[in-house]
């Protein structure tokens, strides 16, 4: 048998952090969405809900959950989408009446950015990549919810491999070392993907448990070595990924997983912890806490624990090797903590010891304090500086280091009765090159790390050294350094400095660690570290300090001379030479990572079609106008030459075009923040929110059909504005909370509807009077419908379990239209005028058609990837339907002809023979291309697949190694596509 093409399907994942417990629910996959809710928001209530509190990642998540969710408020799993997939691809190949589908989709991007005033542009986020070892031409990348591409040319040109899996979320990829054609794709709920032919299909390899694929390690030396890491914790193979156990029972959660260079036997692995192997992975032991430093008396006897003994014994610093800084605390429970080995202060311009001594209680003889500072381990000590008046605010003491080598050592020498005690604080060394070179935090003797997500980076150029980054509550939590393996660890002080905020100074208190958070190390230079998390950043001193390499926005980076990578970095890998990045704007480069210059990124992701679609507005023109507001990368503008230009930032939201004026654009941003553009997006302006107010994720905005120049918005009550947003009037009732949608009857534009959840309203006075509630239906609305000629003709689609509701008459009485839906998620509808009431779905997987000649729903999806649907429009000038897509761009295809005979498609234009068939199916066309070739067997499981994108009019299909018995193959054209029943003998 050739290898099978199994599917999985689109279920939403989100990083685990230990302290936030909706992330452990979402991870779970047991609780309802409003549960989670609950928990999230008494989170955020708690810890703010600012930019970089993670208060964003949230939001994006229950916006699709919300959509996503069945009629029991749960997340559909794995199990059951593929299944329903299969079932309904059987029953379509079942049905004779349906073996011709509609719908010829074309892919209009964007697959580039062109940054006329959004302020982030990006193509789509990046979630994961791998570049083949010795071959940088040969990459695949992992985008969000856009699935597997790619590249054979280094970026020139991107080919897609994963459009008809039933998920397309990424978060990891890798290819198996000395196999470039061997594909591995790590998803949501433990879900791992294999390929064996560069992925032209693709296999379930295994599902390791709850929670997303954030990593997989390949032993380079025995490929059946397998590791991997997830939200759930950590785990490893040794069969070549097929089965998979816990690597440490303390891993509850996985992030970063490594290799010791040279040395396949000793594996770092982090989670919130982080663990070590030094027998190929068969055992990890746990590494929690900074070293438990020992004791050493550097003079006297050692029985401090009697009242009488050393009393009034002299400490002087050791003259051993290990000896660079201790403090004596209170005498009566002594402890000596030997801070560092030695300093390395070679390349000092002007090194300062710092330190505080408060709160002093000199003994009766007026002890001393000295100073002492030596150039070697094995030097003599001279003295810097000594004390011997008492003084009573003795802090913030400053003393120049004279010397300074690769091998310094400084220390503190007195002496205090017993009781009374030298206490020294706050010690460090700064230097105005190399920065704060030290700083004294170890006075107990154990420092536990915190629970933080921990990433970390190795390099062939030391082996010995482990460096690991850490998160606290989002921001920059910490960075460590080992010299032995990964045995002890010590922290390198950087003061206040969030590195993983906005701030190219690292002062700010923002950051959505781990989302945005990675660290890598030159493999050729121990010391030169690369970390990110908003932006990205440079250390050439082992991580003392940093110096900042993007940002993220074009004029930000061109002004520091620096480069622009779009915000939120997901990964960054050091291939050769060259730092690779994956961001929420796609995959960069720097191709000279030790010159840091505006052009330190070339972006490598045109030809990506991965954007993120929430919301578009098209234009009622020939050539049609689509402003898109998408998530991460903006809202940006499909012009009538076919070019996107990028006209807003953030995330965008809902957009549209003015109906009048194809030159005035209005857009939102989340949370209802509005902009206009009068110059066709070349410039904007900010529209003020009504009172004041902030809206839902996305937030509702219309425009009237009829009346120029007036528009609408919903926030917790209907606004409207004559002036095209300069001033704005309630028009409704407070709702008592955000609305979700707002639709205005084109054929009446006194008759609107508006939704919050489950609570449908409407007028038909224009607000006038206060809007009535509208029962009838069951489940949340995710899509309101109003007939182009009949305001009283409706269609919603919601969560419950009938999907879409029609009413006749304005909500009064609702019918059900289930039909024959598949049990997938009812996304998006719109109607087309047709004479006959053509209804669009956009679900989860898949468009549908039905219209009142109809029983069922006729599914509308030839060429259009298994992606989720945002929204429906239609041109009614181009008669063209429009589909935004959440992870693969914005679609078109022609509209539902209801003309075209079953017959007359299938006999003037494909011909499939021969029938049985032992060897070989041929396909013929006349007057089409062939643009997809799948083969399913007797139950509707996908056993082949093909793309084809030149214009072939005979077609070949291998079937030399199937099991005999009855499949179907769909041929898909340029014209729709066809389903025959074949047996293979």
């Amino acid at each position: 048998m050739k290898k099978l093409l199994f599917l999985l399907p689109m279920v939403f994942g989100i990083t685990l952090v230990n302290a936030q417990e909706y992330l452990k629910m979402i991870a779970s996959g047991t609780y309802t969405v409003q549960e989670i809710q609950v928990k999230a928001e008494a989170y955020f209530e708690k810890n703010g809900k600012e930019r970089g509190k993670g208060y964003k990642p949230y939001k994006r998540w229950e916006y699709q959950a919300l959509r996503n969710m069945d009629e029991t408020g749960r997340l559909k799993t794995a199990d059951f989408l593929y299944e329903e997939l299969e079932k309904y691809n059987n029953y379509l190949n079942q049905d004779s009446q349906r073996s011709v589908q509609q719908g010829s989709w074309m892919d209009l991007g964007p697959d580039n950015w062109n940054a006329t005033q959004g302020w982030n542009p990006g193509v789509g986020r990046v979630t994961a990549f791998a570049v083949e070892a010795g071959n940088t031409n040969h990459i695949i990348i992992g985008a969000n919810t856009g699935g597997i591409w790619k590249t054979t040319d280094g970026g020139t040109n991107w080919t897609v491999l994963t459009d008809d899996m039933t998920t397309l979320t990424a978060y990891s990829v890798a290819m198996t070392p000395g196999n470039a054609s061997e594909y591995f794709w790590g998803s949501s709920n433990g879900v791992i993907f294999k390929s064996t032919d560069a992925g032209a299909t693709w296999n379930l390899l295994a599902d390791v448990g709850d929670g997303v694929v954030n990593k997989i390690l390949i032993d380079p030396t025995n490929i059946n070595k397998m590791f991997c890491t997830t939200s759930a914790g950590i785990f490893k193979s040794t069969d070549a990924g097929t089965s998979w156990t816990s690597i440490h029972p303390s891993a509850s959660s996985g992030y970063d997983i490594e290799f010791k260079p040279g040395d396949m036997n000793t594996i770092y692995a982090t989670g919130t912890q982080f663990f070590k192997s030094t027998d190929g992975g068969t055992t990890f032991n746990s590494i929690n806490s900074l070293p438990n430093w020992e004791q050493e008396f550097v003079s006297g006897a050692n029985s401090w624990g009697t009242a009488t003994a050393n009393q009034n014994a002299s400490v002087t610093p050791q003259t051993g090797s290990r000896m660079a800084y201790f403090y004596i605390g209170d005498y009566s429970s002594p402890v000596t903590n030997l801070v560092s080995p030695s300093l390395d202060l070679s390349g000092a311009s002007a090194p300062t010891l710092n330190f505080s001594y408060t709160q002093v209680v000199w003994g009766p003889d007026q002890d001393e304090l000295r100073v002492l500072y030596k150039t070697s381990a094995s030097g003599a000590w001279v003295e810097l500086a000594s004390y011997t008046t008492e003084v009573t605010a003795w802090s913030n003491i400053s003393l120049s280091l004279p010397n300074a080598s690769s091998d310094y050592y400084i220390a503190f020498q007195g002496t205090a009765n017993y009781g009374r005690g030298i206490t020294l604080d706050d010690i460090s060394v700064t230097d105005t090159t190399l920065g704060t070179v030290f700083q004294d935090g170890f006075e107990g003797a154990t420092v536990p790390f915190s629970n933080g997500a921990k990433m970390m980076g190795v390099s062939a150029d030391d082996p010995s050294v482990v460096y690991m980054l850490e998160e606290s509550g989002g921001i920059f939590g910490g960075l460590y350094k080992s010299t032995d393996s990964g045995d002890s660890f010590v922290a390198i002080d950087h003061g206040s400095n969030n590195y993983f905020g906005y701030s190219s100074l690292a002062d700010d208190d923002r950051g959505q660690a781990p989302r945005d958070m990675d660290i890598i190390v030159n493999p050729t230079d121990a010391d030169e570290v690369h970390i990110a998390g908003i932006l990205t950043w440079r250390s050439t001193n082992g991580g003392v300090s940093f110096n900042i390499t993007s940002q993220w926005t074009p004029g930000g980076a061109s002004s520091q001379n620096i480069g622009y990578c779009h915000a939120d970095v997901d990964i960054m890998e050091y291939v050769g030479d060259k730092v690779y990045v994956g961001s929420d704007g796609g995959l960069f480069v720097a191709n000279n990572p030790g010159v840091i210059t505006s052009s330190y990124y070339t972006d490598l992701t045109q030809g990506l079609g991965i954007r993120q679609f929430y919301k578009i507005g098209i234009s009622q023109s020939n050539p049609v106008m689509v402003s898109g507001g998408s998530q991460d990368n903006g809202t940006s503008l499909l012009q009538t030459n076919g070019a996107w230009i990028d006209w807003l930032g953030a995330d965008g939201m809902e957009t549209f075009i003015d109906k009048d004026n194809n030159s005035t654009l209005y857009g939102t941003s989340q949370f209802g923040t509005l902009y206009k553009s009068t110059n066709s997006g070349n410039t904007y302006s900010g529209l003020s929110e009504p009172d004041g107010k902030s809206g839902e994720w996305v937030t509702p905005f219309e425009q009237d059909p009829i009346v120029a120049n007036t528009i609408y918005a919903g926030y917790d009550q209907v606004y409207k504005s004559t002036n095209g947003g300069l001033s704005w009037s309630a028009i409704s009732q407070t709702f008592g909370g955000n609305l979700n949608h707002l639709k205005i009857a084109a054929s009446n534009n006194n008759v609107m509807f508006a939704a919050r959840g489950a609570n449908l309203y409407k007028t038909t006075d224009g607000g006038v009077t206060n809007w009535s509630s509208v029962t009838g239906f069951s489940g949340d609305i995710n899509s309101i419908a109003i007939h182009p000629t009949n305001p009283d003709k409706i269609a919603i689609a919601t969560t419950g379990s009938q999907k879409v509701y029609v009413t006749e008459n304005g909500g009064s009485n609702w019918t059900s239209y289930l039909l024959d839906l598949p049990n997938f998620s009812a996304r998006a509808l719109v109607w087309e005028d047709n004479g006959n009431d053509g209804l669009y779905l956009g679900m989860n997987y898949g468009v549908y058609y039905t219209d009142n000649t109809m029983s069922v729903w006729q599914p509308f999806s030839v060429n259009l990837p298994n992606v989720i649907i945002s929204e429906l429009e239609i041109n009614t000038v181009t008669n063209e339907i429009y589909a935004a897509t959440y992870g693969r761009g914005l679609w078109k295809s022609v509209l539902y002809d209801t003309t075209l005979s079953t017959e007359n498609f299938e006999l003037s234009d494909v011909v499939i023979y021969p029938n049985p068939a032992s060897d070989k199916l041929h396909v013929t066309l006349k007057n089409a291309t062939v643009t997809e070739v799948v083969l399913f067997d007797a139950l509707g499981k996908m056993v082949y697949k093909d793309n084809k994108s030149d214009s072939q009019l005979i077609y070949s299909v291998d079937v030399s190694s199937y099991d005999t018995g009855f499949y179907f193959l769909r041929i898909s054209t340029s014209k729709g596509a066809v389903t025959k029943k074949i047996l293979i003998k």
